[in-house]
């Protein structure tokens, strides 16, 4: 999805994302994120509206090598379980292997148990803690 597409997405990431309070503020971190090499990719219902959608990016490290990381992935409540989510996550599949990537990576907190379920169901393996702390306010 491009930028100027994006404005659909917004609707639907902030269920993953509630302090993205306005869709103007939500456009203006996409636009920072996309000249990062962030993605936005959507799932559209029946009414071809977005019900899902995934945000990732790629990168290199000495840990992963050539990788993709799935920063947001998120299907609307009323969206659940008619396969949005998988289909996002087959074609990030998709797209990592034509782009010769090794390794596809995210995040989930703890507490999202029907997510968990869904990444360890496609191949997904719980290989590390993530570990995080905020820094002292300047």
């Amino acid at each position: 999805m491009e930028l100027e597409e994006a404005a659909p997405a917004y609707r639907v990431l902030r269920e993953l994302r509630p302090d993205l309070t306005s869709l103007e503020d939500f456009l203006a971190q996409a636009k920072q994120q996309q000249a990062a090499g962030y993605r936005l990719i959507a799932s559209l219902d029946a009414n071809g509206e977005a019900a899902a959608v995934a945000g990732f990016r790629t990168g290199q490290s000495f840990a992963w090598g050539h990788y993709l990381y799935v920063d947001d992935l998120v299907t609307l409540p009323t969206a659940r379980k008619q396969g949005h989510a998988g289909a996002l996550l087959a074609w990030i599949d998709e797209e990592a292997h034509r782009l010769g990537i090794g390794q596809i990576h995210l995040d989930s907190g703890t507490q999202r148990h029907d997510a968990h379920r869904r990444y360890l169901g496609v191949g997904f393996a719980i290989r590390s803690l993530h570990f995080a702390k905020p820094t002292p306010e300047a």
